[in-house]
């Protein structure tokens, strides 16, 4: 055998372990173009994309992904080094983000001016241990710092004060007589919450042995400060029921800390709407909550008329400018209690709490009044943008948030074969 011949040999070799090394690989593995086109991926990167787009096909990285993210394309195409690393485990949730999460990391290397490799891999238990371990990690930490800032008191059965102690009084002002037999509801800051909510932190400590919840507080004095209510049932030896210990703490200062982190992980950093993954959260919470307490809850889908010929006539600067304007609009209408979140592209979805079926039809025809009647300035001039919108209210046969996205989109598609710019 010739050298020529023994280093092809070594050559095709190679590559057959380099072809087992990806399709054995406990990592998916994708390699595209820079447009997202897919040429070859191994068999665990079908196994997790093929949930996403079901009967789409898996063609196209960017598209596979667009559903749940779609930041992704844009990180792509706003690198502009010609190699290099353009996302390292960037955190996707492909369900909603609760305790069972299903997420996926996300890492893309550019290997040449036309060449990506994204690896994908499952870190729904990680994220689930993590989120477990924050909980933890915060408690810790507030009972072995700054003990001064604690009061400790109990309530009983009905979730009444009953005990008190001078770590109360230093916190909240209220000294014992004044405070023993009321609930928690004496100390949130007035019309913090409606006058269910103090026996439903109480019931969330039943159901789980403990609950923790932060609000706005206040003092005696009427001075407002940044509460951490931690509630934890009382038992006997023999397991009954004797009450609640309640641990009450001002962190005002880490609060406002924690506001500016907060913002930037769950704002949609282009339009200032509440992001994907916040929405999703925070619905599941809420619905959960309504039907409890047996609140009424709806759901807008809105999504914007002809953005396409927008993006593709005008410009993408452009078509930005629309969507913040979009947001803005949204919010001068919006209660403070109100959700608006960005889905992806121009999808976008309105939680109404404590709204039912003629008020979110009243809300969103009015966000639909007020995006018509807007004039946008761009730099390709001034446009003007209307919105097709699809409401739907929690009830029986739509008792998820799964249910309740699928009735709205339907919603939605009804008003955009109906000519768009309405509400359905």
């Amino acid at each position: 055998m010739s050298n020529a011949d023994e280093a092809l040999e070594e050559l095709q070799g190679e590559h057959e372990a380099l072809l087992s090394f990806v399709y054995m690989s406990p990592v998916g593995m994708v390699r595209s173009n820079a447009k997202g086109t897919i040429d070859m991926l191994n068999p665990l990167a079908s196994q997790l994309l093929m949930p996403i787009v079901g009967d789409q096909g898996i063609d196209n990285i960017f598209d596979c992904l667009a559903s749940v993210a779609p930041e992704v394309r844009n990180l792509v195409e706003s690198f502009r080094a010609e190699r290099g690393r353009i996302c390292e485990h960037h955190r996707i949730f492909v369900t909603p983000a609760h305790e069972r999460a299903v997420v996926l990391s996300c890492s893309i290397i550019k290997l040449g001016a036309d060449l990506l490799m994204t690896v994908l891999s499952d870190v729904s238990r990680q994220v689930a241990a993590e989120r477990r371990a924050r909980q933890t990690e915060s408690w810790l930490a507030a009972i072995y710092t700054n003990v001064k800032d604690f009061s400790f008191f109990t309530l009983d059965v009905q979730g009444r004060v009953e005990t008190w102690n001078d770590s109360v009084e230093r916190v909240t002002g209220y000294s014992g007589a004044e405070a023993i037999g009321h609930t928690l509801a004496l100390f949130y800051e007035a019309g913090q919450f409606a006058p269910h909510r103090s026996p439903e932190h109480l019931a969330f400590a039943r159901d789980q042995g403990w609950h923790v919840e932060e609000c706005w507080c206040q003092t005696r004095a009427g001075e407002r400060y940044w509460g951490q209510i931690l509630v934890a049932v009382s038992r006997e030896e023999d397991g009954e029921f004797t009450g609640y210990t309640v641990v009450l703490r001002d962190i005002t200062e880490r609060k406002m800390t924690a506001d500016n982190l907060k913002r930037l992980l769950t704002t949609d950093h282009l339009t200032g709407a509440s992001s994907r993954a916040h929405f999703f959260e925070v619905a599941e919470a809420e619905i959960a909550r309504a039907q409890r307490v047996g609140d009424a809850l709806a759901i807008v889908m809105l999504d914007a008329d002809h953005f396409k010929r927008i993006n593709d006539t005008a410009g993408h600067l452009a078509g930005d400018e629309v969507l913040k304007r979009i947001v803005s609009e949204a919010k001068m209408l919006l209660r403070p209690q109100d959700m608006f979140a960005r889905l992806g592209g121009e999808e976008f979805v309105l939680l109404l709490r404590g709204a039912d079926g003629q008020q979110a039809v009243q809300v969103a025809e009015r966000l639909r009044a007020a995006v018509e009647a807007a004039r946008i300035a761009t730099v390709a001039g001034e446009l003007r943008v209307t919105v097709s919108l699809g409401c739907v209210t929690l009830s029986e046969s739509c008792a998820t948030l799964q249910a309740l996205l699928h009735a709205a989109d339907r919603a939605l598609y009804t008003a955009k074969t109906a000519g768009r710019n309405c509400v359905r």
